[in-house]
């Protein structure tokens, strides 16, 4: 339930509504988390697959490792005033993995790596912060197909697809005097990526699709109710958003390093990886 999580920041928007005396709405928590989806989403599939320019392995016997970790900057509605948005930041750190498959064709021209095939994989904490329990393993699992292989006159073009979750995500005791929040998050992610070496450094770009998906479980004590009772719910969501990313990758002894800046429809995200490439 990768909604718990970010839901689990969510809550903690929702922290202070006791404290300062104000009812929670129903109304508003549902809409915050729906709203949420597409922060959410952004959160646990990151921009670039890996974090790294496009190029894929090179076939069997080719493989690459790394590490990255990303910031998403979401804003979404006030689940506690009848009107604004809150901000807040959700971080996620990741292992990742790339196993050669196919190593591509040739292309009229003198182009080649058409057809490349990569497995792609994932895996990390959402991170837990000073409201959340406990920070809960992010999953991925996808494929990129090589579209060109970079040469003297082309640059490195692939594209990739991809599904991300995260289960049990939440905030907050469920049956404490606190509003309380639990969730599933997925996300469909689809990419198309560009690079090219350029003297030391290669820089890349790419764009992007994510179909995010919240199931999640909400609670709101009597004492923070605007009603006066206990209000228990779930919500079932669903949204899609657009992003776009570039970044730099640096060759440092045995790992590259990259650094990614992106924005989406909801805000923006940035993104630090290393990486080994065989």
């Amino acid at each position: 339930m990768s909604a718990r999580g970010a839901l689990a920041l969510l809550a903690l928007l929702c922290l202070t509504v006791p404290a300062a005396g104000q009812p929670v709405s129903e109304r508003r928590v549902r809409a915050a988390i729906d709203d949420a989806a597409r922060g959410l989403g952004q959160a646990i599939s990151g921009g670039s697959p890996l974090s790294a320019p496009s190029a894929a392995t090179g076939g069997l016997g080719h493989f690459s490792i790394g590490a990255s970790g990303t910031v998403t900057f979401m804003e979404i509605e006030d689940p506690t005033h009848e009107d604004g948005t809150v901000d807040f930041i959700l971080p996620t750190g990741t292992l990742t993995a790339a196993i050669g498959i196919a190593g591509g064709g040739d292309l009229p021209g003198g182009a080649g790596g058409f057809g490349a095939v990569d497995i792609l994989g994932k895996v990390g904490p959402v991170v837990a912060r000073e409201e959340i329990e406990e920070g809960q393993p992010l999953y991925g699992l996808g494929a990129r197909v090589g579209v060109l292989r970079e040469g003297a006159l082309f640059p490195s073009v692939s594209v990739t697809a991809y599904r991300s979750w995260v289960d049990d995500l939440g905030w907050g005791e469920p049956e404490a005097d606190e509003v309380s929040f639990t969730g599933d998050v997925g996300a469909w992610s689809f990419r198309a990526d560009v690079s090219k070496k350029l003297l030391l450094v290669t820089p890349y770009a790419g764009v992007g699709y994510d179909r995010t998906s919240i199931e999640a479980d909400y609670r709101i004590p009597a004492s923070a109710s605007t009603g006066g009772e206990e209000v228990r719910g779930s919500i079932d969501v669903s949204s899609g958003h657009s992003k776009a990313y570039a970044g730099l990758e640096l060759p440092l002894a045995l790992l590259d390093v990259s650094v990614e800046l992106g924005r989406y429809d909801g805000g923006t995200f940035a993104a630090v990886g290393l990486q080994l490439v065989n």
